[in-house]
């Protein structure tokens, strides 16, 4: 499905209901936004269904693991807030 989207005056963009089932994009679903120059790709963001939980001196991931590179996965536990 293509469609023209406009920005509003506070410069946002609305998905319309059909173009955001056309992706299969469920409601308040975080989307992950990336530019190169005269693009804007939307990409769903992964939803977590877990915490990091503490066992003895280590911290463990209670959820399923996420399909993430090994690389970004370091780089977003040393950044991790509560």
């Amino acid at each position: 499905m293509t469609t023209i989207v406009q920005l509003d005056a506070s410069n946002r963009i609305v998905l319309s209901r059909d173009l955001r089932r056309a992706a299969g994009v469920p409601h308040g679903q975080k989307l992950k936004a990336s530019a190169t120059p005269g693009r804007i790709v939307l990409e769903i963001e992964p939803v977590a269904n877990g915490k990091v939980i503490k066992r003895g001196k280590l911290k463990l991931w209670s959820g399923e693991v996420p399909a993430t590179p090994l690389a970004e996965a370091v780089e977003a536990s040393r950044h991790y807030e509560r």
